[in-house]
This record gives structure tokens, sequence and C-alpha cells, in this order.
């Protein structure tokens, strides 16, 4: 590529002496982080109460010598270390990606001439040369522009390119909005530029993003928090009634090994092992099908997490919009009428102001407004004598701060004259046109009506030019004014329909964008967010922070949100109690995606540090997929609930019987197997049929659960008991009656077991829904869910066949009439055992 641009002569650049001290002095050009030590990361993870319990439960089962058993917890236990390590290192892989968006090499000026050299090699007082389509290497001041448009929407969240200018202080304080300043991660979009490098690596506005990212702590899930607590709460329950029972039976028999046989079955019968098994499964599976709408799940725990959101704060840029200029509407100067691309032909009054527009472009543009300009008017002129592909470009009038407007002098076909396209900032192209006051005023309140409706505004004019010398300056060319376009970074189609959802389901939708806060508002507008106030970055700023929180409390629109603002907004919004979602692509989202409860970035434009900062990841950007979450988020903790629940009911029979021993001083009702094998039953029960339980009607219009409510109530788990002990009782009422009748012990234990194992699959059912809709949804299962009590059903009437299993199992030949009574009353106590409970969440 030959430059236009050429260094000063008074720009001396360093020698390459000069920068290697620097590099030594500053370091690489680059973003560092730190590598943490790896047992330390797996100690610390050992020391969670949940993956205690499971190595205690594996201790327990190696010591009664069912190494298979032991086994699988263990494994169980890596897997939960190997993920949780996985997670904790996402901050580092967040910084790392930072790395991705710095360019190999960069031209610099050293040694009294241009060197490429690798990016990370830059330092400080380099002069670097920067060109379309060049990222921005590091931070620094302008010292020569020709027409030079950056896009800094990944830092700022703004999708209008800047213009850059020469700077006024060289190494002024960082400042996004100044014009005189470029930084690393942006991307050059026209023309080309002379900076002086200000600042590298983390001293960079890109490498602070990054050591804020490694600072940042991840909010840990409330289901995963709640979840701790009541398994710690139910274990510390456990050691204690097991050692009640070893020393009421010790008490009773003097048996010291009979007692700790007890005391062990009772701790493997009451241990609630299934809740940490029922988390896994549920998440896993919920990762599973969320992924077949598009959304990659990166941390298991978000989608439940997501169900409990209460304030979804939502970017601009390439999240609500596509990030990608298309061109609306185009305004003649005749009388002002518009096209706005639905009427079926394209009228010849328009003809000239598209035909200017395209020559007002480069012939091969990489700015996005002028791709759009030239695919809408290459479409639209196709048939035309208006496309001049044959001409030749003679001249490049640039943009400056005082005129934003630019031209291009084109030579004709026949050569005998110049023809010249001007767009740019309407006042700029009205000044160029020598406006009248009255015209002026009236054009720009026309101007001013579409720009409040989200649209940029481009004023569009032409000029010919018959001398052979063209002028130095645009101002003394002769412009006609021919109209204006209408340009708008169009709404992503399924962003409204999926903000309505959102508020249907009492999910508040929050506006955060770099953006000025009129274009804020028309996006607004035209996705269906209603709002109460709006306030700026500026306004933020001068806040003091109670005045701040209390401020969020009205407010729809944040607008010209710095990166450090976005983070600030979703903390507060933290600290006022709310569960909050943060969606985002770009650079400057990676603070508040990785601070946010759950955090949502898009796969296809998103860049990698939003991605590796986020918790889901939209693999097709696609905004309604963010909805589904919510609701699948909502299934799954409602099913957790269920299943919680009958996690307690079905526990309740079965650790009454243990302790009744040791307040009787009778026969162990339970040995080991028989609670292995019931664990059969009630872990797939508790897992994959309540996993698939479909959403009931209510949750989807229901308001998010509230901060701190429990994953079981205290009426929830009064209910859960009160439900086993009706249980507990029947069989209790059938045990004291059949000791009565003096009936064997073998016989008592054979009855009792098959009402446990009924009633497990009565309670199951009385479970999968409570009031109005306990008895509805059965119309609404899976065939599958009932595979899993035919399967047990059909294993109990092969144990009490073959006299091998009956005698290994402690039962005895008893009749199969009795055996079916047994059943009917287990699955009619846990079933009808069920008080339904209100509907509301």
């Amino acid at each position: 590529m030959e430059f236009q641009l050429k260094p000063n002569p008074s720009y001396q650049g360093l020698s390459s002496k000069e920068a290697e001290d620097l590099l030594k002095q500053f370091g690489p050009n680059e973003t560092a982080s730190e590598s943490g030590s790896l047992w330390k990361t797996v100690i610390s993870v050992l020391k969670e109460p949940m993956l205690l319990l499971l190595l205690f439960c594996g201790l327990i089962y190696a010591v009664l010598g069912d190494l298979e058993e032991a086994l699988t917890l263990s494994f169980a236990v890596i897997a939960v270390i190997f993920l949780t390590i996985l997670q904790m290192n996402k901050s580092r892989k967040a910084i790392e990606s930072l790395k991705d968006l710095a360019p190999s090499t960069s031209k610099v000026y050293r040694d009294g001439k241009w060197n490429r050299i690798n990016s990370t090699k830059i330092v400080p007082g380099d002069i670097v040369l920067i060109a379309e389509g060049n990222f921005v290497p590091a931070d620094g001041s302008v010292l020569e522009a020709l027409n030079l448009y950056i896009d800094e929407s990944q830092l700022t969240g703004e999708s209008v390119p800047v213009l850059k200018s020469r700077s006024e202080s060289e190494m002024a304080e960082k400042d996004l909005e100044d014009s005189g300043k470029v930084y690393s991660g942006s991307i050059v979009l026209s023309g080309e530029g002379i900076f002086q490098v200000t600042a590298t690596g983390a001293s960079s506005w890109l490498g602070s993003i990054g050591t804020k990212l490694d600072l940042i702590s991840e909010s840990e899930s409330p289901l995963q928090r709640e979840a701790r607590q009541f398994t710690s709460i139910l274990f510390l329950g456990a050691l204690v009634l097991s050692a009640f029972i070893f020393l009421g039976l010790f008490f009773h028999s003097r048996e010291f090994l009979r007692s700790i046989l007890a005391g062990l079955t009772f701790l493997m019968a009451a241990l609630p092992e299934e809740i940490p098994v029922v988390m896994s499964v549920f998440f896993s599976l919920g990762a599973w099908r969320i992924s077949k709408v598009g959304v990659l799940t990166k941390n298991l725990n978000s989608i439940e997490t997501l169900g409990a959101a209460t304030i979804l704060c939502v970017d601009k840029t390439g999240t609500l919009t596509e990030n990608n200029m298309k061109l609306r509407g185009l305004i003649s100067k005749e009388m002002g009428s518009i096209f706005d691309f639905s009427q079926q032909s394209f009228p010849e009054e328009y003809h000239e102001l598209l035909e200017f527009a395209i020559l007002a472009s480069r012939k091969d543009p990489f700015d996005p407004m002028e791709r759009a300009i030239k695919e809408t008017g290459f479409e639209l002129l196709n048939t035309t004598e208006h496309l001049h592909d044959d001409w030749d470009l003679k001249r490049e009038y640039p943009l400056t701060p005082k005129l934003l407007a630019l031209s291009y002098a084109w030579s004709s076909q026949d050569h005998e004259k110049y023809v010249i396209g001007a767009k740019g900032a309407p006042e700029a192209i009205f000044d160029l046109c020598h406006f009248s006051e009255p015209e002026t005023a009236r054009w720009k309140e026309a101007v001013d009506q579409y720009s409040s409706q989200g649209y940029r505004t481009i004023a569009v004019a032409k000029s010919e030019f018959s001398r052979s010398i063209l002028p130095e300056n645009q101002h003394d060319l002769d412009f006609d004014f021919l109209g204006l376009l209408l340009l708008e970074d169009p709404i992503r189609d399924s962003v409204p329909s999926s903000v309505a959802q959102c508020k249907s389901a009492g999910i508040r939708v929050v506006l955060i964008t770099g953006d000025y806060q009129g274009t804020a508002k028309a996006v607004a507008s035209k996705i269906g967010l209603s709002f109460l106030d709006c306030i700026t970055g500026d306004e933020i700023e001068s806040m003091e922070e109670e005045e701040f929180l209390r401020k969020i409390e009205t407010v729809g629109i944040f607008s010209r949100i710095r990166p450090d603002q976005k983070l600030k907004i979703v903390q507060a919004f933290q600290k006022k109690g709310e569960i909050v979602a943060m969606t985002g692509d770009g650079v400057n989202d990676g603070l508040a995606l990785q601070a946010a409860h759950i955090g949502v970035s898009m796969g296809k434009r998103g860049t990698d540090v939003a991605r590796e900062a986020s918790d889901l990841v939209l693999l097709d950007d696609n905004f309604s997929a963010i909805v589904y979450s919510v609701m699948l988020g909502r299934r799954i903790y409602e099913n957790i609930k269920k299943s919680i629940s009958y996690i307690v009911v079905v526990h309740i029979p079965i650790i009454g019987m243990s302790i009744l021993p040791a307040i009787t001083g009778d026969e162990i009702f339970f040995f080991p197997i028989h609670v292995l094998l019931l664990e059969l039953i009630i872990d797939p029960s508790c897992t994959l049929i309540f996993e698939s339980l479909p959403m009931e009607e209510r949750m989807a219009l229901a308001p998010p659960r509230k901060s701190g409510s429990k994953l079981l109530s205290n009426r929830d788990f009064l209910v859960s008991i009160a439900q086993g002990t009706i249980c507990l009782s029947v069989l209790l009422l059938f045990y004291f009656w059949a000791k009565g009748r003096n009936l064997p012990e073998t016989d008592i234990r054979s009855y009792g077991f098959v009402f446990i194992v009924a009633s497990n699959f009565g309670s199951m059912f009385g479970n999968l829904s409570s009031g109005k809709e306990r008895f509805s949804i059965f119309r609404r299962l899976d065939w599958k869910i009932y595979l899993i009590p035919t399967l047990s059903t059909s294993l109990l009437i092969i144990i009490f066949t073959f006299d091998l299993s009956i005698h290994m199992f402690g039962f005895a030949q008893v009749s199969w009439y009795a055996l079916f009574i047994a059943w009917l009353s287990g699955i009619f106590s846990g079933f009808f055992g069920k008080i339904p409970v209100s509907n509301n969440v």
C-alpha cells in the first residue's frame, strides 16, 4: 500500500538503542496474566463442603466393602474438581484473549526510517503509521491524520466511527472522547494517520480492562450457595442421629459391631448425597437442552441463575442492533420528499442523490456506511447510466475538524471536466452549498426530526469543475445540494418480541450503551422498552454512591457509558439485591460481563474478551435465545425444588425405620444392601424423572423469585416432612401390628420393603406438581417417566421369585396377594400424603 502521509522532519522517532531500553523499562506491548498454582487451586476446591461430603460418603462405602460405589464417588469428586478449575481459569482466559486484538506487526518510525516490527516490541515514544484496515497497536496521540476514521465500538459501545485529528497535547490524560487520541484494539475504517505512542501493554486503555478483569471475583450462584447450606444442615443432622442409633443399640445389646453397622447403615440412608447428583445432572442436561437453540453454556450454574434474573442489562451495539449500517431512506431536495425503500419502483428524482452518494465514497470501501451506500446504490441503479466504475479518482478532499465533509473528484469518461461528489454532516454540506438562513433552518429541522428517530443523517452535494487543475479547498468549488441519506444500525428482528417476553416474565430490561441519548431513546422505543428515566455517564460520575443507588431504581436507559461505568451499574444493581444478567459483545463489555451474576455474550460478532468473560454465549447472536434460557432456568429451579422435596419425603421412612431398633432394641430393619437398592431407585427418580418434567404454565408469567428466597421454604420443608411422616406412620402401624401377631422378622421386612419402594413412587408422582396442576400434569408427561417405576417393580418381582435373591436380601417367601396389598398401600400413602401447596412462586 502506498501511503500519502509522510513523516514530518521534526519527528525524530526513537533509535534502536532507545527502544531497547524502553522495552526493558515498560515491558512487552501485551496484556500479562498471572499463572496460578495447580495444587493451590485443587486445595481451594477441596475445601468446599459439598466435595468433603462426597469424599466422606466414598469413605463410608469403602469401609462397608462397597468399592464400586466408593470409586464412583471418587470419580465424581475428580470431575467436579476438574470443572471447578476450568471455571476458575475463566478470568485468565479472558485476559489472554485481549492479546488477540493486537496486530502481529506494525509500521514504526525508528532510526530515521519506517520499519515493520512485531507489535509486542512497540514502546512509549514510538511513532506509528496506521491505515485503513489496521488495528491500532497501542494508545497514542495523533500527530498527522488524513480522513482518519476509527471504529472504537469495542471500547466505547458507540457504533459511529470517530474522526481523528492532530492532538493538541501529546501526553494528555486518557479520554475516549478525545479526537486527538487513538486506543489499542480499535480499528481504522478509512484514511491514514501517524501517532506517537503514550501507553502500551497493561498501561493502555485495553490493558487496564484486563487488569480490572483479573481483580473481579465471580458471583456465586444463589442456588449453589443455598444447596451447600441445606446439605450441610442435613449432613450434621444425619451425623447426630447416627451417633444416637449407635449409642441406643449398644445400650440395648452391648454388641459393638452390630451397633456400628446400624449407625453406618443409617448414615448411608440419611446422607443427602442425591443433592449434588441432582445439581450436576440438572445443570448438565440443561446445558444440553439450551445448546439446541444455539446457546453455549460455559458455567452450568448460570442457566438456573438466569431463571432468577430480575435485571437484564443489554448493550445496544451488536446485541440489540446488528452493528451493521443500513441505508434506510433518501430525502430529495424537491420539497423534502422521502423514499423509504418500501416502494417497488425507484423514482427518477432520487437517482442523482444516490449516484453522487456513491461518487462521494471510495471504490472499495472499508467504512460500513460507505459499504451500505454502495450496496444499495448498485442494486437500485444497476440498469441506469448513473454508475461509473470506469471513472478515475483524481483527488480526495478529506474531512477536517472545521468542515465535517469529504469530497471525491473524478475524471469523467470524456475527460473534459471533473465531477465531484460530496457527503458529510448536514451542517457542513449546507455550508458548502451556501444555504441561506431560512434554508438552513428548514433542513436542520428535518435533520433533527430524523435524528430523534435513531437515524444517522448524511447530506449529499455535487459539483463540476472544467479547469485543468483542481482547487486546493472544497470551498472553492460550487456545490449543489441533492438531499439527505438516512442510515441506521438495524434492530435485530427477534429483539422486540424477546423484550416483551422478558417484561411479561417480570424481568426489568435496562439499556446500557456508549451511544448518544437520542439514539438510545430511539432504539428503546423501537424494541418496545418502556423506561422511567435516562441518565448519562457524566451524570453518574457526578453522583455520590447513595444518590446513584436511589437513582437506578427508576432508570431504564444509560447512555454515553464507559466500560468502567458499565461495571459500576452492574455492581449497583447487585447492591440493591438484584440478580443481574448482562449481555454484550465488545471489549468494553468484558468487565460488566465478568461481574454480573450471568454474563451473556454474542458468539458471531462478539470479541474473544466478551466470550471468555461470559457464562453463556449466543452462538447465532439470537437474542430470543435469552428468553428461552430464562424459561429453562425457571424450569430447572422449580424441578430441583420438586426433586429435593421428593428426596426429603422418601428419606423419612428410611430414617424412621433405621432409628427404630435403637429405641425398641429389635432386629435391624434395613441392611446396607436394602439401602443400596433403594438408592438405585431414588437416584434416577430424583434426577432423570424430575429433570424431564415440563414447565408448569404458571411459571412463564410469574415474577422472578425473590432474592434470598429458600430452595425449600419452611412451609415446603414441613409439607415434605409431613408427607414422609404419613408414609412412616402407615409403615409403623403395620410393623407393630405384625409384631403383635408374632409374624417373623423376615416377613415384616419383606412387606415393609415393598411398601417403602411403592411409597417412593407414590411420593414421586405426588411431587410432580401441586395445586390445580397436580393431576393435569400427567397429560403432559413423557412415557419415559413411567419406565423407572416399571423396571423397579419388575426387579421386585424377580427378587421375590427366586430363593437365592430372597435369602440374599433377608426376605421371606410370602404370598403375592400380601405383597400386592403392601404395594398399593405404599402408592396411596405416598401420593395422597402430599398436601397441596400454593401456586405462588
